[in-house]
């Protein structure tokens, strides 16, 4: 069973519009949504959601978010721990807080970030999944 961590734009577009998802992330979403798979929302995309809410930047917010969790079996939260935090050490080169801490996560749990970034493709540190 494959894992997959959402980068803050990949969730945005999955709860509000599918469709600005590349191929490839929406297949890995529809194979989550099919039980086959699993996704992960790390704590520091809910709390980039929580900051572009409160800016105006997105209508989506920790509402929408859980209860999109609640009613995906498939789908989870992903608390920050100390693991993720000595990733996060160890990943000074992503000079983004919150990119960082998404890439430590995927890093962590072994899991492809759906992410169209291409900052964090090229650095060759976790697996991209989007076109």
């Amino acid at each position: 069973m494959a894992e997959f961590i959402l980068d803050t734009h990949a969730c945005l577009f999955a709860l509000a519009a599918p469709k600005k998802l590349g191929r490839r992330a929406r297949a890995a979403l529809r194979r989550v949504d099919a039980g086959r798979d699993q996704a992960w929302i790390p704590a520091a995309v809910a709390t980039e959601i929580a900051l572009l809410r409160e800016l105006g930047r997105t209508d989506i917010g920790l509402p929408q978010l859980r209860s999109a969790l609640e009613n995906a079996p498939n789908w989870h939260f992903l608390p920050l721990d100390l693991d993720q935090v000595d990733e996060f050490s160890a990943l000074a080169a992503i000079r983004d807080p919150f990119d960082r801490l998404i890439v430590a996560a995927a890093r962590r749990r072994g899991a492809k970030l759906v992410s169209r970034d291409e900052r964090l493709n090229e650095t060759g540190l976790v697996e991209i999944v989007w076109t």
